[in-house]
């Protein structure tokens, strides 16, 4: 039950979301929506939500909407991106049936037909309605604004049944990492489009059914010490990389085994972590090892 509550935890749609008034609460209507730090398009990127996440509305300014992600982030995002419920909607949107998007990327089809008109893209993580209607080979889903549209069936899972089926693994963790190398590196990313650091390590391990902090600052502090010795490190572990005096850290990746690690930076890629090699990772230094997984 501890990877349930945590995915659902992550998604915000556990228990502890309860609405309050009406208009306090939303869901983000798209893939993947951007939380900058202020309500203008050339602010800084801090964070993303993905389809289906349940958002506190904090704050509006014009079409802009401040919101707090389930990690809990704060930040701004557009009206579109993201649809008001009501308190009673917003119970009956998080007690509905609901798929998973398994595969690395799809679209969400206005008729069950790779040729017809799309209604959006649809990643990995994101998640949606059943609708009630069944054809063979496709899937029924109800967007959160409530729009009806189809998916190959190869693209989604029950979200019960996909969330019973996850075990936290180093195996796991590092093949689904695997799956995104040459994945492009930004700001805020949380997503199989585009991932920052942290994006990665939190989504492969959410993904798995451990939730972490969003930020690599707050990551550190998950899991147990490990020293920097790799006759010590297993598979799995975040090595964190930043200021050596501060305790700070600006960088994190996941450990592979034989001093090598996965992580993001400029795009999703593998380096070793011993110095003078043709692929070593030439950023600061490493800070800390944490092991997440026992």
């Amino acid at each position: 039950m501890k990877q349930l509550a945590a995915i659902l935890l992550a998604l915000g749609l556990c228990a502890s979301a309860q609405a309050g008034s009406d208009g306090q609460w939303a869901v983000v209507n798209l893939s993947g929506c951007f939380v900058r730090n202020a309500p203008d398009y050339e602010a800084g990127l801090d964070t993303q939500a993905r389809m289906g996440d349940v958002v506190e509305v904090l704050d509006a300014d014009r079409y802009w909407r401040r919101i707090a992600t389930p990690e809990p982030y704060e930040g701004w995002t557009t009206d579109m991106a993201i649809v008001p419920m009501t308190a009673e909607a917003l119970e009956a949107y998080k007690a509905a049936p609901k798929w998973m998007c398994i595969a690395e990327y799809a679209h969400i089809f206005m008729e069950p037909s790779a040729d017809a008109d799309r209604l959006c893209d649809f990643v990995m993580g994101d998640v949606v309605r059943k609708g009630g209607l069944s054809i063979e080979g496709w899937r029924n889903v109800v967007l959160p604004d409530g729009r009806q549209g189809w998916v190959e069936a190869a693209v989604v899972q029950d979200l019960a049944e996909w969330t019973a089926s996850r075990e936290c693994t180093a195996a796991n963790v590092i093949a689904l990492a695997r799956k995104f190398l040459g994945v492009p590196y930004l700001w805020g990313g949380i997503s199989p489009k585009h991932f920052d650091c942290s994006g990665l390590t939190r989504f492969c391990f959410m993904m798995n059914g451990r939730q972490l902090p969003r930020d690599c600052s707050q990551q550190i502090k998950e899991g147990v010490e490990v020293p920097f010795d790799f006759s010590e490190m297993k598979p799995g572990d975040l090595v964190f990389f930043g200021n050596p005096e501060t305790g700070s850290p600006s960088h994190v990746g996941i450990y592979l085994g034989d001093g090598r690690m996965i992580h993001s930076s400029q795009v999703v890629r593998v380096n070793s972590l011993r110095k003078g090699r043709p692929d070593s990772y030439e950023g600061r230094p490493v800070i800390a090892v944490r092991r997440i997984i026992n």
